[in-house]
């Protein structure tokens, strides 16, 4: 588990990182594409991030966005060597997570009872595009219940 949130953790400082226009990224020194894309539903309502970010090294890919104003974030890593199908549920053997943050309270698919996948259509090394959904269990913060993630669709040059 701990290797989860130190991935998770990973991803959501790339998302910091990021800005709204093409530059050049403080952690990969690879370029930011302002025509990235990230959305899904959560708990039955819209969600998007102007700006996501993704890292793939050493087939670990990390995905996060923020929505604007930052009210609520959305991160995932796994252990990916190409397009597949990849588990964030609780207890999976490639050490993956999803995590969603509202507010200062985290929710963890990583979490028991936790479940979730990712599915990735494209990787290269600059080029990410998939689809996840995940059910996240309250785990830092004062966060109870679960957090339904749905529709979940990303597309990320890095």
């Amino acid at each position: 588990m701990h290797r989860s949130r130190f991935l998770a953790t990973i991803v959501l400082l790339a998302a910091v990182s990021c800005g709204s226009d093409s530059s050049t990224d403080p952690l990969t020194g690879g370029s930011i594409n302002s025509g990235s894309t990230m959305s899904a539903t959560i708990d039955g309502k819209a969600w998007s991030s102007p700006a996501p970010a993704a890292l793939y090294r050493s087939n670990i890919v990390s995905v996060a966005g923020l929505d604007v104003p930052v009210t609520s974030s959305v991160s995932f890593a796994m252990l990916a060597a190409g397009p597949g199908t990849y588990s964030v549920a609780s207890g999976n053997s490639i050490g993956g997570s999803a995590i969603v943050t509202q507010s200062a309270k985290g929710y963890s698919s990583a979490s028991t009872g936790g479940t979730g996948s990712v599915t990735i259509t494209t990787l290269t090394a600059n080029h990410v595009v998939g689809t996840f959904v995940f059910d996240a269990i309250g785990s830092t913060g004062g966060a109870t219940g679960t957090v339904h993630v749905t529709n979940g669709k990303f597309d990320i040059t890095f």
